[in-house]
C-alpha cells in the first residue's frame, strides 16, 4: 500500500475503486445468474432441482401443500434478488473503496492538520508535521507545517523586539546621563567665568557652545525615544565633517566628563584631517559610551585617539583598567544594565549602544585585552567612500 500513498489523490480513488469494483462486479454478476438460472428452473419443472448423491442427476420433487403456489412465491423472489444483489455487490464495493481510501489517503493527514490547528489556538508551537503522504494533503501538510514554522519564526522576533524595546528604553535613559553631566559641568565653568574680577569671554563661550548642543542632543534623544521601537529604526544621516572638528569637539567634551576622576586623559589625532561624511550623533554617541565606560574601569590611564583612512574613521579608547570579560569578548556586547557577578571588567548597556550604531554606519565594534587594560576601536564607514 506504500506506493498508493505516493498517487496523488484523483490516482489513489480511482485505483482503490477499480479494486474493489474488480472484485464486487463478478460476485454482482454471479448472483445475477444464479438467481436467474434458479427462477427459470422454478418457472419451468413446477419443481425445486435437487441433486441425488447416486449418479449426480438432477429430479423434480414436488412440494406437499401447495408446491405451485410456493414455486411462484420464490420464482418472484428470485426475480428480485436478481437485480438487487448486483446491485448490493456493487454498492458495497464503493462503500469499502471509499473508506479504504479515506482511512489509507485522507484520514491521518486531517488529524495532523487538525491537531496542529487547535495547537496554535492555544499558542503552541513547538510542533512539527511531518507529512504521510506526497499527495495534495501531503503538499498541504507541509504547507502547513511551513506557515507554523514562519508563526513561529514571527512570535520569536516580536518577542526578542518587544524584550529589546524595554532595554532600548532603559538604555537610552542611561545614555541620557552622560549629556547632562556634560550640561552640569558647563554650567559650573560658566558660573566660574563670571567672576567679574575675573571674567574669561572664551570660556563663557565654550560653556554656552556645549550648553546649546547637549540640549540639542537631549532633544534627538527625546525624539529617539518617541518615535522608535528599536534601534534599527534609527536612521544614519551621514553628513560632510572633517576629521579634526570632530577631534575638537572631542578635546572639549570628553575632559567635562573626566573631571574630578583624577585619572589622566589623552586625547589624540593620528594622521592627518580627512573630510569625511559622517551621522555626527552617531559618533558623538559612540566616543561618550566609550569613554564613559573606560573611565568607569581605568585605574589612572585613559587614551583616545581618532584618525581617518580609506574611507573609514577610526575611534579607539584605551585604558589601563581590568579589560573585558570573557563573555564579552566571545558573544559581543548586549543590552543589559549590570555588570556580571565579578563586580569587574567593561559591561553595560554603553557597549552595545557603540555596536549597533557603528554597524548601522557600515562600521564594527572590535574588543580587545591588552597587558595591562582594554581596547575599544569603532570604526564608522564614510558615506562618500
Amino acid at each position: 500500500m506504500e506506493w498508493i500513498k505516493k498517487k496523488n489523490l484523483k490516482q489513489s480513488f480511482f485505483i482503490i475503486t477499480c479494486f474493489f469494483l474488480c472484485a464486487g462486479l463478478p460476485m454482482a454478476g454471479l448472483s445475477f445468474f444464479l438467481c436467474t438460472g434458479l427462477e427459470h428452473k422454478l418457472s419451468g419443472s413446477g419443481g425445486i432441482a435437487i441433486s441425488l448423491e447416486d449418479n449426480s442427476s438432477f429430479s423434480s420433487v414436488p412440494l406437499e401443500g401447495n408446491p405451485s403456489s410456493f414455486e411462484r412465491n420464490a420464482a418472484r423472489i428470485l426475480t428480485v434478488l436478481q437485480f438487487v444483489l448486483p446491485a448490493f455487490w456493487v454498492v458495497l464495493s464503493l462503500l469499502l473503496a471509499d473508506i479504504v481510501f479515506y482511512n489509507l489517503k485522507i484520514r491521518r493527514s486531517l488529524a495532523l492538520l487538525q491537531e496542529g490547528a487547535e495547537r496554535i489556538c492555544r499558542q503552541d508551537l513547538d510542533f512539527a508535521i511531518e507529512p504521510v503522504s506526497g499527495d495534495e494533503l501531503g503538499l498541504l501538510c507541509r504547507s502547513f507545517e511551513a506557515m507554523r514554522s514562519e508563526l513561529k519564526t514571527s512570535k520569536l522576533t516580536l518577542w526578542r523586539q518587544m524584550e529589546e524595546q524595554k532595554r532600548l528604553n532603559a538604555a537610552f535613559s542611561h545614555d541620557l546621563k552622560n549629556p547632562v553631566t556634560v550640561l552640569k559641568g558647563s554650567v559650573l565653568l560658566l558660573q566660574k567665568g563670571l567672576d567679574p574680577a575675573r571674567p574669561n569671554l572664551k570660556l563663557q563661550q565654550d560653556s554656552l557652545d556645549l550648553i546649546l548642543q547637549y540640549t540639542g542632543r537631549i532633544e534627538d534623544y527625546i525624539n529617539v525615544m518617541s518615535h522608535t521601537r528599536e534601534m534599527e529604526a534609527l536612521d544614519c544621516c551621514p553628513v560632510p565633517v572633517g576629521s579634526h572638528e570632530l577631534y575638537s569637539i572631542l578635546k572639549k567634551s570628553l575632559p567635562i566628563l573626566a573631571e574630578d576622576s583624577g585619572k589622566q586623559l589623552d586625547i589624540r589625532q593620528s594622521g592627518e584631517s580627512r573630510e569625511m561624511e559622517i551621522d555626527r550623533q552617531f559618533f558623538y554617541n559612540t566616543a561618550e559610551n566609550l569613554f564613559c565606560n573606560a573611565l568607569r574601569y581605568a585605574d589612572s590611564q585613559i587614551t583616545v585617539d581618532i584618525s581617518g583612512r580609506d574611507g573609514f574613521l577610526f575611534l579607539t579608547v584605551t585604558d589601563d583598567g581590568p579589560g573585558y570579560p570573557a563573555s564579552v569578548l566571545q558573544k559581543g556586547p548586549a543590552f543589559f544594565l549590570r555588570d556580571d557577578t565579578s563586580g569587574n571588567g567593561h559591561l553595560g548597556v554603553g557597549l552595545a549602544i557603540c555596536r549597533l550604531l557603528c554597524e548601522k554606519h557600515g562600521g564594527s565594534l572590535t574588543l580587545e585585552n591588552l597587558q595591562p587594560g582594554a581596547k575599544a576601536t569603532a570604526v564608522f564607514k564614510s558615506g562618500n567612500s
